[in-house]
């Protein structure tokens, strides 16, 4: 009864407020408690796990050009003799995309098992209804999930998103990093494309079970297996749906005269690089409020370091990554972090919330590297000392800590560490820093970029509404 005299008394427009407040809430109280690392995992993480002083069976190459990403993309599909693998957070029909979707579809032609994941905001935004996907569902040997896909009945869900980045060719060899398939990450058809880097592993004897190949493979049966990883299939093969399967048969022609040398043999023992260990770094894989298992990790491998360098696009910490920043000062390691200058990064919303917490991250002690560069930086990497490189999909920020899928691949390899840190310090001198008197610094290559008015405002704006909701971004 009171409840029917409270509604009577309340306008249409208070009612569709009160139900928009709760459905807020339902989006975003999940999340806002954050999850403590279990006590077995705490014990049984040991930093030294992730060196060995024997030559492993594991040899990496590292892919720091978008020609060449796309380039390795298309050889191994090419190569594939039983399975391909390929995990995405973004796949989108764009150029690249379509290049891929090509040469999947060509794999699946020659009797190859293609599975596809696929995180469900790419799948609400670019693969649903769309004449390319559907016609890349209707080939036989080729299965598509999507993760966690958008369901605006079920808010509480809908933080936890997908954002691995592989490929696994057979029980050979993967590719993992942060490039998206998109024109962004792959070849040369955007002109806001973004720098990134990613590892190619390759193993030299057949993959054993304790190899890196081994533990991805075993993540990813786990990912396609959930519940909430959903079937995306072929509706139906309309005249569309053939024009877009007939054009992308088409491509295969182009492709292999485009990037004739990804169609050729390639001496894997060259290409790549000599390892002591390569070791998979995971974030639970569940579609919830996630527990801190990679950030954990991470923390643990910099405190057992000397010296810490990181690469991130955007830097949103939260207390207990303030916090893992405050024990290594305490110990008297130096970090150094590369990321966006805000006019630079293509994520406004996450490169905003620096101009609110710069102080506050220095006041930890880590030196800021404000990268400006041609393009955008979308690497994600740590250096440690002189031997431990960890590369892959892990932004430094609260949404990568928490609520995420996230993988890193840390490679024990003086060599590959020395190749990444020379570009480090050429980065450096593309970048501006701020020093304990506020004041900034700049390298010798550092170029400011000029906002508009328009942007002006728009930044000042942004630095307001990310407040609430920066554990989001």
């Amino acid at each position: 009864m009171k409840k029917n005299i409270l509604f009577k008394h309340m306008s249409l427009g208070k009612i569709l407020l009160f139900l928009l407040l709760i459905y807020i809430a339902l989006l975003v109280v999940p999340y806002i408690s954050h999850k403590k690392v279990p006590a077995d995992y705490q014990q049984n993480f040991n930093p030294k796990s992730f060196y060995s002083d024997t030559t492993g069976n594991e040899r990496v190459a590292y892919i720091n050009d978008n020609n060449d990403a796309l380039l390795y993309r298309l050889h191994m599909i090419e190569n594939a003799k039983k399975e391909v693998i390929l995990s995405t957070f973004d796949f989108n029909p764009s150029q690249s995309g379509k290049y891929v979707m090509s040469a999947l579809i060509e794999a699946s032609k020659r009797g190859v098992s293609v599975r596809i994941i696929v995180d469900g905001c790419s799948g609400f935004l670019d693969m649903y209804g769309n004449d390319y996907f559907q016609a890349l569902a209707s080939y036989p040997n080729i299965s598509i999930r999507i993760y966690n896909p958008i369901n605006l009945l079920k808010p509480y869900d809908m933080q936890a998103r997908l954002h691995d980045k592989y490929v696994i060719i057979d029980n050979k060899m993967y590719l993992l990093g942060g490039r998206n398939t998109t024109n962004l990450f792959l070849g040369d058809y955007s002109s806001s494309k973004n720098i990134d880097r990613e590892l190619f592993v390759y193993n030299s004897s057949e993959a054993d079970k304790n190899s890196s190949l081994s533990q991805l493979r075993t993540y990813f049966e786990r990912v396609w297996a959930l519940s909430d990883s959903k079937e995306y299939t072929c509706e139906k093969v309309t005249e569309s749906v053939k024009k877009a399967a007939a054009a992308l048969e088409k491509h295969s022609d182009y492709l292999r005269n485009k990037y004739a040398d990804a169609y050729t043999d390639w001496d894997f023992e060259k290409l790549t690089l000599q390892t002591n260990k390569v070791s998979l770094l995971t974030n639970a894989i569940e579609t919830e409020n996630k527990e801190p298992l990679l950030w954990y990790s991470l923390q643990q491998l910099m405190l057992d370091a000397k010296n810490v360098t990181i690469y991130t696009p955007y830097i949103i910490c939260g207390k207990e990554m303030y916090q893992g920043l405050e024990d290594l000062k305490k110990k008297n390691i130096p970090v150094e972090i590369i990321t966006n200058d805000v006019a630079s990064g293509a994520n406004p919303w996450g490169c905003t919330d620096y101009l609110n917490q710069k102080e506050k991250i220095q006041k930890t002690g880590a030196k800021v590297y404000e990268f400006m560069g041609k393009y955008s930086c979308h690497t994600k990497a740590f250096l440690l000392d002189d031997r431990l490189s960890i590369v892959g999909s892990y932004n430094f920020d609260m949404r990568s800590t928490y609520q995420d899928t996230e993988l890193m691949l840390a490679v024990d390899c003086p060599e590959l560490n020395a190749i990444i840190r020379k570009e480090v310090e050429r980065d450096k001198t593309y970048s501006k820093t701020m020093e304990a008197n506020g004041e900034y610094t700049y390298g010798k290559n550092y170029k400011k970029k000029e906002l508009g008015i328009g942007k002006k405002i728009f930044y000042g704006i942004l630095r307001i509404v990310v407040l609430p909701i920066r554990r989001f971004l």
